[in-house]
């Protein structure tokens, strides 16, 4: 897998642009935009043939065309821009809305609280971000694209749940925000760095970002590294198809991990 470490670089400012836009507007643009486009090419019955008119033969190909445009706008082809945006909200949903984060509230001691949540949710989004790498890390590239995108989708979801909590304190909760994005830069380093090392690095940078440096429980930090290194080989065997043209990221659970 690529390091996801020039993701870093993004998640300051999409999470500051997030805010920005959320107190803008409204309601926030639709993610597809639908193609409305007339068909230009109306049959039409003669009793003379035109030898300029257009063969059966071309004018299927043509229309084949065009609902094949129409079709890569509206996101329903596999590589288009539009599909892996659609794809990258799937995937950071399968973070939000199936990780039991009570389990691992309760089997690491983490208080319930919102910095929970995100320490929780920000290192299954790094494992996502790894995976969407392998998909290509260059510019322009599927991967990288999709990793963007995941990253722009949990910044949305931070922004609406810390919105929520903080609603009569807007300046108190942005600033929030931009401290998790520093931080979150920083795990990202961390963890790109402990899973290309040994368990002994991934354990430290574990200990320091999700556990915040309180935890002595040794057993704890050995149960988290192997249910990362779990997850990692999970997802490094999802062939394309079930990650990126139909998402079926079956995480696995927390409870089934044992030391």
């Amino acid at each position: 897998m690529h390091c996801t470490r020039a993701v870093a670089r993004l998640a300051g400012g999409i999470a500051r642009s997030t805010w920005a836009t959320q107190h803008a507007y409204k309601h926030s643009p639709a993610i597809l935009g639908v193609l409305e486009q007339p068909c230009r090419l109306c049959s039409s019955t003669g009793v003379v043939d035109n030898p300029n008119k257009t063969k059966p033969g071309a004018a299927a190909a043509a229309e084949g065309g065009i609902l094949k445009r129409v079709l890569n706008k509206v996101g329903f082809t596999p590589n288009t821009k539009a599909r892996l945006k659609v794809t990258s909200h799937l995937l950071y949903e399968s973070v939000a809305d199936k990780i039991n984060y009570v389990a691992f509230f309760r089997d690491f001691n983490l208080p319930n609280t919102f910095n929970s949540w995100f320490l929780v949710t920000e290192l299954h989004v790094w494992l996502l971000l790894m995976r969407s790498m392998a998909e290509g890390s260059e510019t322009g590239e599927d991967g990288r694209f999709l990793r963007n995108c995941i990253v722009e989708a949990m910044w949305g979801d931070v922004n609406t749940r810390a919105k929520k909590l903080g609603a009569h304190n807007p300046s108190r909760t942005r600033q929030q925000i931009e401290t998790l994005s520093e931080q979150f830069q920083a795990a990202l380093i961390a963890y790109d760095e402990g899973i290309m090392s040994d368990d002994r690095v991934l354990a430290c940078a574990l200990w320091r970002r999700f556990f915040e440096m309180n935890c002595d429980d040794y057993a704890q930090i050995e149960r988290l590294v192997k249910y990362v290194r779990q997850q990692t080989t999970m997802l490094d065997s999802l062939p394309r198809d079930q990650f990126i043209v139909k998402p079926k990221v079956a995480w696995l659970d927390l409870d089934k991990c044992k030391v």
